[in-house]
């Protein structure tokens, strides 16, 4: 049966896997743990009696004789319990472990959840200080801008003061007396700016000057061209006033013109009325007559006349008037003549060539209107050959011949001659 004995620094049972050492006192122990306790101990005794020993003393390894066991038999008892110590041991360190790791990580939580409000906080600063960066950068840009454009404007009004200054001495130049302008050379000195500054002023005199002739030539021409503008404009006002003047005096003419014509058509009308009175007299000549007054087969459609502008600008005599010869009055009665068949004949129109002017000189509706005036000619009794030839003869051969009886003045210059 093996030993049952265990060493009081590490409480494991001996067994053949460590080296078991000895003391001069007789206590055993394991080699590892008696050299570990010499070595921490602050003075060198036995861990169970507490005599002085030393390294000298110390046996370092000591030899069991056990006897040998039986198949059947189980394991090493103090082996086990060695290993079941160990394993004690082992989750007992675990066991403390876990519990300082299960603090660790309460702690660790609380730490997250500390930090994660923290973050928040800090999340939400940062936001706060973008916000504030974006808008400060903005501002920083416009102010950056603001400088840029306050800097060109500095630029631009140091060579605007320069300009002007120069601008100054060049009106000086052009405008000043010759005591002026010899008192600013004098003041501009000898040196190399100053000859600069006279060839700058030279430059922009002769630039000055040749921009003069040049505004000078293109007013010259301005003005010739403005002239002919102007003659030419007169030119066409005077054409324009002598047509206007011309037309006044065609307006007035025609009025006159007009005038006369209804003065012709009053004493026209007197004379109608004077015919109508005279055959009124109930004769075969007067009856014929007073048939062709009253009775004429003119179409219905003949329209009344009316005056147009000649065709060829020729002015018509509307004062023009006919003379009428009638027959005088006879008291033996016009004998009998058997009565004929009369047949209508065209009828026969003086053509004078100054009436025949007259005549052409009428558009196209003077024409058109010809057309029933011609039927009424040739439809009337007056124009029958040799009809009253018997009722007129002896008229003529008593009391005169009626040469020439004009009846009436148409419209178109047309006379109907018997």
């Amino acid at each position: 049966m093996p030993i049952r004995a265990y060493c009081t620094i590490c409480s494991d049972f001996f067994d053949h896997s460590r080296d078991v050492a000895a003391i001069h006192c007789g206590h055993t122990f394991h080699y590892e743990c008696l050299l570990q306790w010499f070595q921490t101990a602050p003075n060198k005794t036995c861990p169970q009696c507490r005599k002085q020993v030393s390294t000298r003393h110390i046996i370092n390894k000591l030899f069991f004789d056990i006897g040998g066991e039986g198949e059947g038999s189980s394991a090493d008892p103090e082996c086990l319990q060695n290993e079941l110590d160990r394993m004690k041991a082992v989750l007992s360190t675990k066991e403390r472990d876990w519990r300082d790791r299960l603090k660790m990580v309460e702690g660790l939580k609380e730490t997250v959840d500390r930090q994660k409000k923290d973050l928040d906080i800090v999340r939400k600063e940062i936001g706060e200080k973008d916000m504030l960066c974006s808008v400060l950068r903005k501002q920083m840009k416009y102010l950056e801008n603001q400088q840029s454009e306050t800097q060109a404007a500095k630029e631009e009004a140091r060579r605007l003061r320069t300009k002007m200054k120069t601008y100054e001495s060049l009106d000086v130049v052009l405008q000043g007396q010759r005591a002026e302008v010899e008192s600013m050379i004098s003041d501009m000195g000898v040196g190399q700016a100053a000859m600069e500054e006279l060839s700058i002023y030279c430059i922009s005199l002769k630039k000055e000057y040749e921009n003069l002739k040049g505004s000078l030539r293109y007013s010259n021409e301005m003005s010739e061209k403005l002239k002919r503008e102007v003659f030419a404009s007169n030119n066409k006002l005077q054409k324009a006033t002598m047509e206007m003047n011309r037309t006044n005096d065609d307006m007035k003419a025609v009025q006159n013109d007009l005038t006369n014509a209804d003065k012709e058509i009053t004493s026209l009308k007197k004379k109608v009325e004077i015919l109508q009175k005279t055959l009124s007299t109930p004769t075969r000549t007067n009856e014929a007559l007073s048939r062709l007054v009253f009775e004429s087969p003119a179409p219905v459609e003949l329209q009344q006349p009316r005056l147009h502008q000649p065709a060829n600008s020729e002015d018509i005599d509307l004062n023009m008037t006919f003379d009428i010869t009638t027959p005088d009055l006879v008291d033996k009665r016009a004998s009998q003549v058997p009565s004929k068949k009369m047949r209508l004949d065209p009828v026969t129109l003086s053509s004078s060539p100054t009436k025949h002017r007259d005549s052409a000189s009428f558009g196209s509706k003077a024409r058109e209107e010809e057309v029933p005036m011609g039927t009424f000619f040739r439809n009337s009794i007056l124009f029958r050959k040799k009809t009253f030839g018997s009722m007129l003869d002896p008229q003529r051969s008593k009391l005169g011949a009626v040469s020439n009886l004009t009846l009436f003045s148409f419209p178109h210059n047309t006379t109907v001659t018997v």
